[in-house]
């Protein structure tokens, strides 16, 4: 494999053949030393077994609805090459476009002669298993080793044979501690909170409300991290009353009705650093007053750091209009007592009460925000065509922006047309790369843009909501602020390259004027210093005044 190598140098021929002869040693050990390790990271994480398949020497053909067939038999030279790979995969998903685990596939592998015992991908140690019909969710067995650590089932239906896994999940996955499920039902829930209170280890548990004695045994987990409680919509549930342990850092709650997600919280206590808040449907500016005023008396004041408040119907629907998503102007009032926010998004709410008076009271709250996004994430056109406005200014925010200085992402609705006080010169945050104004209104681009400049020095990226599509009524203008607020960052660019330039020159022009008055300096500095070594000490003044004259 080695050649001898000479190098022309000079007329004379070097030859060095060890050294040629090393190098590529040590390139194959090399090479070979990180083969494996580069397997691994490249098998690590699938998201189907599409990729595991795809090494098969066979053809592949895909179906109209996103399922896969194999055209012939798997022989034993098809196992080895199979396993051969899927020994390394560690975590195993679901592809939401693809319907690539269905039945006659799963059933083609399941005849593979598994390792260790019952399993075709013996290392696994995380599944997200998305089938829960009762032709699919039998194979499930095939893809849980004992030593899996994380299962999360995202399919809502509850057939009898996934029950019936869950109730032997002890014996199924003795290691298992991360275990996340969607919408258990009544008939399975027993189940669930008999393995609760069985578990040791549980590090994530998601599996709607567990039972009193359930949440109890959860409160004293000291290796508890990830909460997630679902509030169904049925009643079938038992409030709880308690305080869990620090260790929970993630908080994450889902429910319909914000009444009931108001009454789960009552009792409860908890000192997350993380919390999401998802709600399915929209409610009323008091409603959600209310629940924010529980939700500071539930949460930790200073642990929390990230606050997420997310709107399924807003997410699916951004032209959403119905006026119940707007907040009063006083709503945040009950989230100024978490001081040390890093990350705040409300983006699903509409916020046209919140003025200027409020974002000064948001900005001295919560002094290290990073991340701030209000009110950005749903659109204010209504379907009458008329525009809802913010009460909010540049002034509230060129506040929010001087007093949080460590803000990189800021979102608000405001109105930048509308007089406001002067701002202060001094108002400035270099950090801020994007701005979201969501649906906010514009006209003056010109004038919008020179005072974010002065603002938001660094500006990279202006996003806002685009315009609906459809039918527009007849009388109702064409919806411009997509394009002006486009056109806002365009001319930051421009003039922030016409400041530098500006800049450039006056620094130059400066430069110039330093180096004239040194130049000027420097000689009368030289001329002093030459006299004061040639003059003799008390001679100064008297060979000083004759040489004067002649110096003149």
């Amino acid at each position: 494999m080695a050649m001898d190598i000479e190098v022309e140098e000079g007329g004379e021929n070097t030859t060095e053949p060890q050294g040629a002869r090393q190098a590529l040693r040590n390139l194959a050990i090399t090479c070979k030393t990180l083969r494996d390790p580069a397997l691994d990271v490249l098998w690590r994480d699938l998201d189907s077994l599409y990729p595991l398949l795809g090494c098969l020497p066979v053809e592949i053909q895909g179906r109209s609805d996103g399922s896969l067939r194999i055209n012939r038999v798997l022989e034993k030279s098809d196992y080895g090459i199979f396993n051969k790979y899927a020994r390394r995969v560690r975590m195993l998903g679901y592809n939401q476009r693809h319907s690539y685990m269905n039945r006659d596939l799963l059933r083609l592998l399941s005849s593979f002669p598994c390792s260790q015992g019952t399993v075709l991908l013996s290392n696994l140690k995380c599944l997200t298993w998305e089938g829960d019909s009762d032709e699919l969710f039998t194979f499930v067995r095939f893809f849980v080793p004992p030593s899996l650590l994380s299962l999360h089932l995202v399919g809502s239906r509850w057939p009898l044979c996934k029950r019936t896994f869950v109730s032997l999940l002890p014996l199924h996955l003795p290691k298992l501690m991360e275990f996340l499920c969607s919408d258990p039902t009544p008939e399975v829930m027993p189940h669930i909170n008999e393995y609760i209170c069985q578990s040791k280890g549980l590090t994530a548990i998601d599996a709607g409300v567990p039972s009193a004695k359930a949440m109890k045994h959860l409160m004293s987990s000291t290796t508890l991290k990830q909460l997630h409680i679902s509030i169904p919509r049925h009643d079938n549930w038992e409030p709880v009353e308690g305080t869990f342990l620090p260790n929970v850092t993630h908080f994450i709650f889902r429910a319909h009705n914000l009444d009931k997600a108001t009454e789960f919280l009552r009792n409860v206590k908890l000192s997350p650093t993380h919390a999401v808040i998802m709600l399915s449907d929209v409610f009323d500016g008091s409603s959600v007053t209310a629940f924010f005023e529980q939700l500071s008396t539930s949460l930790d004041h200073h642990s929390l750091q990230e606050l997420h408040y997310q709107i399924s119907d807003v997410v699916n629907n951004p032209a959403f209009s119905h006026y119940t998503s707007e907040l009063e102007v006083n709503t945040l009032t009950p989230l100024l007592v978490f001081k040390n926010l890093v990350k705040l998004r409300l983006e699903n709410f509409r916020t046209p009460l919140i003025d200027d008076k409020m974002a000064k009271r948001m900005a001295d709250a919560w002094p290290h925000l990073e991340d701030l996004k209000i009110g950005t994430g749903q659109d204010w056109q209504m379907d009458t065509g008329f525009l809802r406005k913010s009460q909010m200014t540049l002034w509230g925010v060129g506040y929010i922006a001087q007093h949080c200085p460590k803000l990189k992402i800021l979102g608000l609705v405001f109105d930048p047309e509308v007089h406001c006080a002067m701002i202060p010169a001094g108002w400035s945050n270099s950090n801020i790369r994007r701005l979201d104004v969501g649906a906010s209104p514009i006209d003056n681009s010109v004038r919008v843009a020179a005072t974010l400049l002065f603002l938001l020095p660094e500006l990279e990226e202006i996003w806002t909501k685009q315009p609906r599509m459809g039918y527009i009524p007849v009388g109702v203008p064409e919806d411009k602020r997509a394009e002006k607020w486009t056109l806002v960052l365009e001319m930051v660019n421009v003039f922030a390259s016409v400041r530098e330039v500006a800049k450039t020159e006056a620094v130059l022009q400066a430069k110039k004027a330093i180096w004239k008055e040194l130049a000027e300096k420097g000689m009368k500095f030289r001329f002093l210093t030459v006299k004061s070594e040639t003059t003799p000490p008390g001679k100064e003044e008297e060979q000083g005044a004759e040489t004067e004259p002649e110096d003149a």
